[in-house]
């Protein structure tokens, strides 16, 4: 499936973009997963705190 996608979308993706274009897309995409990922940890921390104080508050 991945080697379907690489052959089909890939080529069509990069057309007609440059070198420094496409670094640019990665690091855009690192920051993308990090920045998501630092958000989902942040949930996971503020819900816990609620659930804690549900249980503390009853």
């Amino acid at each position: 499936m991945k080697v379907g996608w690489e052959n089909i979308w890939l080529p069509r993706i990069q057309e007609g973009k440059t070198k420094v274009e496409l670094e640019r897309d990665k690091r855009y995409e690192a920051r993308w997963v990090w920045y998501h990922t630092l958000m989902a940890i942040e949930l996971l921390v503020c819900n816990i705190l609620l659930l804690w104080i549900a249980i503390a508050v009853t």
